[in-house]
């Protein structure tokens, strides 16, 4: 049995799962990776909206424009940012979970994106980002607006994007596991 995460284990590298009952659309059963929490604010990115926009709208190579691009939450879609799990290959990036970076040199990524060097399974690219002030985050998950999860690598970059919520919640059991087989639209059950 999975235990329960509360308020105190929000930190980088956490995930959130929005409880399916929630009625932001803008996050329907979305999985956030929380990238920092301090006690002025928070801020992290989708992993499971997945954008239909091609990559070279926002970068001048061409070569890119098949990189998936996921959209990071609805606040200032004009940045963009990434994870990635290639410290090796990029510099400056801050260890935010297990196999989890976050940001760094963008030029270094994308030339070794455009060369090869690293695969989509190693690296997401966002538009936008999901942002808390003082204390409302903690107030979310107080009111159970939010499911907390430990995040690491594997979840974040192999799995496939479109089932990340469900899978979550199923792996948790119990009660979560019964949430993971709750309807997109229960007026259709």
């Amino acid at each position: 049995m999975h235990p329960n995460y509360s308020v105190e284990d929000l930190q980088p590298g956490m995930l959130l799962l929005a409880e399916p009952f929630l009625e932001d659309p803008s996050f329907h059963r979305s999985v956030i990776l929380i990238c920092e929490h301090t006690t002025a604010h928070s801020f992290g990115l989708v992993l499971n909206n997945k954008q239909e926009i091609v990559f070279d709208s926002f970068v001048d190579e061409k070569v890119l424009e098949d990189v998936p691009l996921f959209s990071g939450g609805p606040v200032d879609p004009t940045i963009m940012q990434f994870v990635h799990r290639r410290p090796d290959l990029i510099p400056d990036g801050v260890l935010i979970g297990p196999g989890i970076y976050w940001s760094g040199s963008f030029e270094v990524a994308i030339d070794k994106v455009v060369a090869g060097e690293i695969g989509f399974d190693e690296i997401k690219f966002f538009i936008g980002y999901s942002g808390w002030g003082a204390g409302q985050l903690e107030r979310e998950v107080r009111s159970n607006a939010w499911i907390l999860h430990p995040g690491n690598d594997k979840l974040v970059f192999d799995e496939p994007h479109e089932r990340l919520w469900r899978k979550i919640l199923h792996a948790k059991g119990g009660d979560f596991r019964v949430l993971s087989t709750y309807p997109d639209d229960p007026n259709l059950n």
